[in-house]
C-alpha cells in the first residue's frame, strides 16, 4: 500500500484545483471541507493519516459528527461528502489511490424546502437602507443580474462591457462561464459607480474596498444585516437571497424558467424549479382555466 500523508494530499489537491482554473472561492470551499474531515479524523486516531488507507467505514462516524455536533443540514453534509469524493478522485488521477472510498458512502436524503425570497418592494426598501456606497452598488448588481455572491466578488473590470450592456461571469460555479445582459438602469448605475464611487485602488476587481482591494462575503452580509434591521424586514436576509429574489421576480413576470436557468447559470433545470413559489391562489387560478365544454361530445 502506498503512503501519502493527508496534509500533503491536500496540497496536491489544491494545486490540481487551481490548474483547473476554478474560482478562488471554490478552491477555498473545497479546502475547508477536506481539512474539516482531517481535523476530526486526526483527533480520533491521534496519529498522522495515510490517505491511501481510508475506507468507506471511516466516514460513518464523520456523518454523525456533522449532524449531531456541528448541526449540519443534510444538504451541507452531502456537499462536504462530495468535496471529499472529488478529493479522492484527484488522488486516483495522480496514481496515489486505486479506488474512491466515498463510492459506497450513502448520501443523505434532502427534503426540498421552499426558498425564502424578498418581494420587489422589499428588495427596493432593503437597498435604500445600505449605508456603504461600494456595498450598495455590489448588492444592486446582484439584484439586477442574479449573480452568485462569489461571482460578483470576483467580477473583474475586463469582464464588464458597459458599451454592449453585458458582463461575463468567467469560470463561475462548475468552471462554466456565461454572459449576462444588463438593462439600462444597472448599466447607468455601474457607469456612475466606476466614475464616482469606486476607490482608486490597484485591483482587477470591479467591487473593492480601499483598504483590502476587494469585498468579502462577511462584510457584505454584515451590511445586509444592518440594512435589514433599519428597513424593518422580518426575514433572515443574506446576500444569496438576492439571487433567489431575482429568480422569483422573473417568474412572477412570466419569464420562462429555461431562460432564468441560463441567467442563473444552473446546469440543471430542476435547480431553477425550486424558485417556482406556488401558493393556493395559483392553484385556484389554474383550476379556473379548465374548460371541457364541447370537448369529446
Amino acid at each position: 500500500m502506498k503512503v501519502l500523508c493527508y496534509r500533503e494530499a491536500i496540497e496536491i489537491f489544491e494545486k490540481w484545483l487551481q490548474l483547473r482554473q476554478l474560482s478562488p472561492e471554490t478552491v477555498r470551499g473545497y479546502g475547508i471541507d477536506v481539512r474539516q474531515f482531517y481535523e476530526w479524523r486526526s483527533k480520533k486516531w491521534n496519529a498522522p493519516i495515510n490517505v491511501c488507507a481510508l475506507e468507506s467505514r471511516h466516514f460513518e462516524g464523520y456523518i454523525a459528527y456533522l449532524m449531531e455536533e456541528r448541526a449540519c443540514q443534510p444538504r451541507s453534509v452531502n456537499r462536504k461528502l462530495n468535496a471529499l469524493s472529488t478529493f479522492f478522485e484527484c488522488l486516483i488521477l495522480k496514481d496515489w489511490m486505486t479506488h474512491n472510498p466515498m463510492e459506497k458512502v450513502t448520501r443523505l436524503k434532502v427534503v426540498e424546502d421552499e426558498r425564502t425570497y424578498l418581494t420587489a418592494e422589499e428588495v427596493d426598501r432593503l437597498l435604500r437602507h445600505v449605508d456603504h456606497p461600494v456595498v450598495y452598488y455590489f448588492l444592486r448588481t446582484m439584484a439586477f443580474t442574479g449573480m452568485r455572491v462569489s461571482e460578483c466578488m470576483y467580477l473583474k473590470l475586463e469582464h464588464l462591457d458597459l458599451e454592449k450592456q453585458s458582463l461575463l461571469v468567467y469560470q463561475g460555479k462548475g468552471g462554466k462561464s456565461r454572459r449576462i445582459p444588463l438593462n439600462d438602469e444597472i448599466t447607468e448605475d455601474l457607469h456612475y459607480y466606476l466614475n464616482y464611487v469606486r476607490p482608486l485602488v490597484s485591483t482587477p476587481y470591479v467591487f473593492a474596498f480601499r483598504r483590502t482591494g476587494q469585498v468579502s462575503r462577511q462584510s457584505i452580509n454584515n451590511h445586509l444585516k444592518r440594512a435589514r434591521e433599519r428597513a424593518g424586514i422580518d426575514k433572515d436576509v443574506t446576500s444569496h437571497m438576492l439571487r433567489h429574489s431575482f429568480a422569483s421576480y422573473l417568474i412572477t413576470k412570466g419569464v420562462h424558467v429555461a431562460i432564468i436557468q441560463k441567467l442563473l447559470g444552473h446546469a440543471n433545470l430542476r435547480t431553477t424549479s425550486t424558485y417556482l413559489h406556488v401558493d393556493q391562489q395559483d392553484l385556484i387560478d389554474a383550476i379556473q382555466q379548465v374548460d371541457y365544454e364541447g370537448v369529446g361530445r
